[in-house]
């Protein structure tokens, strides 16, 4: 239990790190949005969704967007769709 609570700490943390724009990006990944998706949602080209997500990614020391999907799954991004 001990660990899940340093982690989830981490997580959030390395939320807070992030750009409004890559929070915005990070949950529309989180709602299974594709880049193009995002890019029309946000107005923002999907290669500058893409060049966002590397950056988020980095952050929260991932490598795909699906290990961002299983790591915010508990998180209620609904707000947000």
């Amino acid at each position: 239990a001990l660990e899940g609570r340093r982690r989830a700490e981490i997580d959030m943390a390395r939320w807070y790190s992030l750009s409004p724009r890559e929070q915005q990006v990070a949950a529309l990944i989180c709602l299974n949005y594709t880049s193009r998706q995002i890019g029309a949602r946000l107005r923002i080209s999907p290669e500058t969704v893409k060049s966002h997500t590397r950056n988020l990614l980095a952050k929260f020391e991932l490598r795909k967007r699906v290990e961002l999907r299983e790591l915010l799954a508990d998180w209620d991004f609904s707000a947000w769709r």
